[in-house]
């Protein structure tokens, strides 16, 4: 009986598994500045600094290609703003523009590709070295009448991580309690600590 309801169980979690992985609709993709679709999921980083106006920017090169999607489909860029090292990140999408200097969850208008492929304006001005990261979701909607209008959720697309970098890498925090600088705490720390209070002068 054990070993019948265990099998009950692996085989219902098969049937379900379709239902609960979301299933992504690739009505439209994220494409680079060759034209080439990026893969969901994908982390584009950019570092090539820029001076627009005497100001410098750091450009994403991203747009969104129609792959086929009916002419009534809307579109929302979703995005999120994990880190920011300082200055404004902007992202133009698809005739308005927003630009925040802070962490958090924000959405683009929805709006309809103008062509098959539309630029994102996404870009990062930096006023110091560090780095921007931001992750980016399509979300494929439709428009129904009335005023104002309403937009109906149809699918959730593809998404990708843009990580914008001015001036290399940026170092890693230091780990708490690493006092000998190996990048692990271990027993070598404590005995650095104990030499450090018996000769505190060396």
């Amino acid at each position: 009986m054990k070993r019948f309801l265990t099998l009950f169980v692996f085989v219902l979690s098969l049937l379900a598994w379709p239902v609960l992985a979301q299933e992504i609709d690739e009505s439209f993709v994220f494409v680079d500045e060759n034209g080439a679709v990026i893969p969901n999921g994908a982390t584009v980083t950019r570092t090539v600094v820029e001076s627009n106006d005497g100001v410098e920017v750091i450009y994403s090169g991203l747009s969104v290609k129609n792959m086929g999607a009916p002419a009534d489909y809307y579109l929302k860029v979703h995005y999120v703003i994990s880190q920011i090292d300082n200055g404004s990140y902007q992202i133009c999408f698809p005739t308005t523009c927003n630009s925040q200097s802070s962490e958090g969850s924000y959405v683009t208008s929805p709006g309809q590709l103008m062509g098959e492929i539309q630029d994102i304006q996404s870009e990062w001005f930096p006023n110091a070295d560090g780095s921007c990261i931001v992750n980016l979701s399509i979300e494929v909607l439709t428009k129904s009448g009335g005023f104002p209008p309403q937009y109906n959720h149809v699918g959730d697309g593809p998404s990708l991580t843009l990580e914008f970098i001015k001036g290399g890498e940026p170092q890693p925090e230091p780990l708490k309690g690493d006092v000998n600088g190996d990048g692990e705490v271990n027993i070598a720390d404590v005995n650095a600590v104990i030499e450090i209070i018996l000769n505190p002068n060396d």
